[in-house]
């Protein structure tokens, strides 16, 4: 929100023709400014009629210099932003100037329909220079309109508080999530830790000012391993209860090695997402052709634009079947070898959580938003097998995700554990830890999205870091949801 302030102003000309500095000697004592330099400043500029001497000053201060009654100072009003969601909203909201024009994020993609246009009026003035009649009004000023975001403040505040706390226990470089209710599209939290003070301008600066949800491009790991078997099934390559063998536990491709966390032995589709098998989602993914296998992950909008016109947000890109190597066939199965973001992952499970209709996100709130939950991109009964897959992950006892668990609630999900690329190679001791998940019932509908980017306290994993966060966010989140009352039944 913008509120009104004082701006100091001089007329240099005539303070530089009078010469009658000592005149100014208490003002300059009121805003700490020695005379050296006020009387550089009114040299430097003694051909202007105005010059902001101070800008934004305090209404403490302007009463004591209004007091002065001094000749050829007086008083512009402006508007200064104030930003109530401090440091949680920071990144997502961005910041202005000191002429209120936007500097990042929201405030720089929408400051032409956040900025007032200023008025203009004809001005009689006393012989200081001081305006004391208006004549007459040449244009009205307009306020700038406000913009209403999807945003909930208590999700956002609590998200962030969450957030802190997880990244500081697994000393890790930062963090960020992202919820969305999936029946409408309105993204309801996107977090990032740690963020920057918006009062303080010294820390306008580095990696914290980007809206790391939607900026950074990440390779999805395991989380992209639902739509390769939803891919498999929907393209008849396997069934549900088609058993893929994990033996010997690896497989060497050119110069690739695929492994599993642990020799897995036989395992069905279910299984493979529920253990998170590599070698298991790798042999899905050479079973169908490479144009199968993109063209399902185009549909789940992987490498595809979510026109979503959010200040830094990132396409990402999926690799062209004709340049995919043989390796490169296997590596996508488990995520490896295309890029992503957090935003696009939460998308695509909005999918299955929709059972395969597309309802486009936002963030700006709308009451009469466009009706686009008809829009089928996935089959119906395949969204509906693998969401039933998904459910072990969390729910069993040796799921990967059981630390994503909410009490009173089921929870669709998936971990991933990934490499990060350390000058140009993949690290074997940094990673990113993903989670993401559906809440389920009675129906689902809230998708988040979970990244911890590396954790240090012990090697990174999907299940150890990121879906813990998840897990009490979502706790959390729920009692303030509309749904509250079926968790408190539980």
């Amino acid at each position: 929100m913008s509120l009104p302030v004082k701006t100091l102003c001089i007329n240099a000309k005539e303070i530089s023709k009078n010469k009658n500095y000592k005149e100014y000697t208490e003002l300059l004592k009121i805003i700490k400014m020695e005379r050296k330099k006020f009387v550089s400043i009114v040299n430097k500029n003694k051909n202007k009629r105005e010059y902001y001497l101070k800008r934004q000053i305090s209404m403490n201060v302007y009463n004591k210099i209004n007091h002065l009654k001094l000749s050829n100072v007086y008083f512009i009003n402006e508007n200064k932003r104030i930003y109530l969601g401090g440091e949680s909203f920071s990144n997502i909201l961005g910041f202005t100037g000191i002429d209120d024009n936007g500097q990042e994020g929201l405030e720089y993609a929408k400051n032409n329909l956040l900025s007032p246009t200023h008025g203009l009026k004809k001005v009689k003035q006393d012989n200081l220079g001081r305006p004391i009649e208006t004549i007459e009004i040449l244009k009205k000023p307009r306020s700038g309109k406000d913009l209403r975001l999807t945003l909930d403040k208590r999700l956002q505040v609590i998200g962030y508080e969450v957030m802190r706390k997880y990244v500081k226990k697994f000393s890790a470089d930062s963090g960020s999530l992202i919820l969305v209710n999936s029946a409408n599209g309105e993204i309801l939290s996107m977090v990032n830790y740690p963020s920057f003070d918006p009062t303080k301008r010294n820390e306008f600066r580095g990696s914290k000012l980007k809206n790391r949800a939607v900026y950074d491009l990440i390779e999805p790991g395991s989380t992209i391993k639902p739509m390769i078997i939803y891919s498999g099934l929907e393209n008849n390559v396997i069934d549900q209860n088609t058993v893929i063998s994990t033996s010997p536990g690896v497989i060497k491709i050119e110069d690739k090695e695929i492994k599993d966390w642990k020799y897995l032995g036989d395992l069905i589709p279910k299984d493979i997402i529920k253990y998170s098998s590599n070698i298991g989602a790798a042999k899905i993914s050479k079973k169908l052709s490479k144009k199968q296998v993109l063209s399902t992950l185009n549909n789940f909008g992987l490498g595809q634009s979510l026109f979503l016109d959010l200040p830094g947000s990132q396409i990402g890109n999926l690799p062209v079947s004709t340049e995919l190597s043989e390796s490169g066939h296997f590596s996508i199965g488990y995520g490896y070898g295309l890029s992503t973001s957090l935003l696009h992952m939460v998308n695509a499970y909005s999918l299955l959580a929709n059972y395969g209709k597309r309802v486009h996100l936002r963030y700006l709130y709308a009451e009469d938003a466009p009706e686009l939950i008809n829009e089928n991109i996935l089959k119906r009964s395949t969204s509906e097998k693998v969401l039933d897959m998904m459910r072990d992950v969390v729910q069993s006892k040796d799921g990967t995700g059981q630390k994503a668990k909410v009490q009173g609630y089921t929870v669709f999900g998936k971990t991933g554990t990934v490499r990060q690329i350390v000058n140009r190679k993949y690290s074997k001791n940094t990673h990113n830890a993903l989670f993401v998940g559906i809440l389920g019932d009675p129906s689902p509908k809230y998708v988040a999205a979970v990244i911890i980017r590396n954790p240090k306290d012990r090697e990174g994993s999907g299940g150890s870091h990121a879906a813990p966060v998840y897990g009490e966010y979502m706790q959390h989140t729920l009692r303030l949801l509309e749904n509250h009352q079926y968790a408190n039944s539980r």
